[in-house]
């Protein structure tokens, strides 16, 4: 159980770091694109707890990545991974009203059936 907990935990903390990062992004986005004003964007987002926060959830997905290969086979695991390209726009969408055309929809759910497909056919 341990492993797959592991697993869930890397997907929570890399769409949170993810949303994270947009969502600061947003707040430092310079307006004009000028070498100086994108040292002052890239300081804003360096020092801002925001994106400290999701560099150390990466950390964390990372430590939890750690644990669940301990036990799983990569090639059963890292599949699940393929879930951040759906939540992550999934987030998007819920928490920064990001539009999913319906062709991106389609495509986020092929990846659900492929990583559906991946785990049925392996065994953890």
């Amino acid at each position: 159980m341990l492993p797959y907990a592991m697993v869930s935990l890397v997907l929570v903390f890399t769409v949170y770091a993810q949303l994270m990062v947009k969502a600061r992004a947003l707040v430092h986005a310079s307006t004009s694109a000028g070498v100086g004003d994108y040292s002052r964007y890239l300081w804003a987002m360096f020092t801002d707890l925001g994106v400290l926060s999701a560099f150390a959830s990466g950390v964390a997905a990372a430590a939890c990545w750690m644990l669940a290969v301990e036990r799983l086979e990569v090639g059963y695991a890292y599949p699940f991974t393929a879930l951040t390209f759906v939540l992550v726009p999934l987030g998007a969408a819920w928490l920064l009203n990001e539009p999913i055309p319906l062709p991106q929809a389609f495509g986020l759910c092929l990846i659900v059936v492929g990583v559906a497909i991946s785990a049925l056919t392996r065994t953890g």
